[in-house]
C-alpha cells in the first residue's frame, strides 16, 4: 500500500465516522461513501480497518492504565464514550459482519492479557475467518 493508498482510505474512514455521528445506519453503506468500496472493496473490510483503530486505541489505553495503576476494566468504557461514533459503527457492523464478530472477540482477552501479563486461562484457537469480500 502506498502512502496515497493509506492517506485515501484513512479519509474515508473519517468521513464514515464523521456521517455515523449523525447516522450510523448510513455510515454502514459502503456503496454511499465515495471511493469506499474501491478502497475496502467490501464492507466486512471497511469494519475491520475500523475494528483494526479501536483495538490500536484501548490497547494505547490499556498500557497508559497499567502506567497510572487504575483499573483496566474501566478503559474500554472511557475510549467508548471518547469515541461514541466508532463504537456505535463496530456495534451496529457486528450485527452484519460474521468477520467482525470474530475480531472484536479479542478485546477481553487483551484486556486480560494486560491485566496479567500474560493470557488467561481461556484457550486461544486459530479460528479461520470467512475471507470478507
Amino acid at each position: 500500500m502506498s502512502w496515497s493508498d493509506f492517506h485515501e482510505r484513512r479519509a474515508v474512514l473519517e468521513g464514515m465516522l464523521s456521517l455515523a455521528q449523525h447516522n450510523v445506519d448510513a455510515a454502514l453503506q459502503i456503496d454511499e461513501i465515495p471511493g469506499a468500496a474501491e478502497l475496502f472493496g467490501c464492507a466486512d473490510n471497511l469494519l475491520l480497518a475500523l475494528q483494526h483503530r479501536w483495538s490500536n486505541h484501548l490497547a494505547a489505553k490499556l498500557d497508559q492504565a497499567l502506567e497510572n495503576g487504575t483499573p483496566l476494566e474501566e478503559e474500554w468504557f472511557h475510549l467508548a464514550a471518547e469515541q461514541p461514533a466508532l463504537r456505535a459503527l463496530l456495534d451496529a457492523g457486528a450485527a452484519v459482519s460474521p468477520p467482525l464478530r470474530v475480531a472484536q472477540r479479542g478485546e477481553q482477552r487483551m484486556i486480560d492479557a494486560h491485566s496479567t501479563g500474560r493470557l488467561t486461562g481461556r484457550a486461544i484457537t486459530r479460528r479461520r475467518v470467512p475471507a470478507p469480500c
